[in-house]
């Protein structure tokens, strides 16, 4: 009969330890989502960091949502426009270079690395002439490298070229994509609860 005690006291114990430990993925969960809005916040001017900071406190359901259209207006543009520069004569070369020149630079250096290192539209990973973005001196690929690359009728270059000026493009356009994620976030998050409700109702 003395054991009796301490045998009762012990699945209390268990029990907290085990809601405690079930609770800390959501909480973790959260906190990234809200850190990834704070990312994309801080890149925006200080006049339209309120659009996005209301979703600190909305629903899961509201950051989600808002995390996968600012996703979806950057994929979307990026390949659109891409696939319009590449189809058509129409390449805003001079207007981007001198407007937008640094996210050009930075979508050449970006994409050229990339393709590097898939080994697509003609790039190679054994490519040492300007592997990793750098040629033989060893000094950063600029825009102006890469355009003179381009008319000189490299393939390789018409292609990273018209992908550079779309992601360029892309990010000039990212408060514009911000304030529309965040004015569709709730109609979008209507979306995804009817899509969850139907699929759980599936036998």
């Amino acid at each position: 009969m003395r054991r009796h005690p301490f045998h009762f006291n012990c699945r209390p114990l268990l029990r907290s330890r085990t809601t405690t430990f079930v609770c800390r993925p959501s909480l973790r969960t959260e906190s990234s989502q809200a850190s990834r809005i704070d990312r994309i916040t801080a890149k925006l001017p200080r006049r339209l960091q309120k659009y996005p900071n209301g979703l600190r406190n909305a629903p899961v359901s509201h950051i989600v949502s808002f995390l996968i259209l600012h996703e979806l207006t950057a994929i979307v543009p990026l390949l659109g426009l891409f696939g319009l520069f590449h189809y058509t004569n129409y390449i805003p070369v001079s207007y981007m270079t001198q407007h937008f020149g640094g996210y050009v630079e930075e979508g050449v250096g970006r994409f050229e690395r990339y393709f590097k290192r898939k080994g697509w539209f003609g790039f190679s990973k054994e490519d040492t002439a300007t592997r990793d973005g750098l040629d033989r001196a060893g000094a950063p690929l600029r825009e102006e490298e890469a355009l003179e690359r381009w008319q000189s009728g490299d393939s390789r270059y018409k292609v990273i070229v018209e992908v550079a000026l779309a992601y360029a493009i892309t990010k000039a356009l990212l408060p514009i994509r911000i304030i529309g994620s965040v004015w569709a976030t709730p109609w979008f998050a209507g979306i995804l609860i009817k899509a969850k409700g139907a699929f759980k109702r599936k036998p």
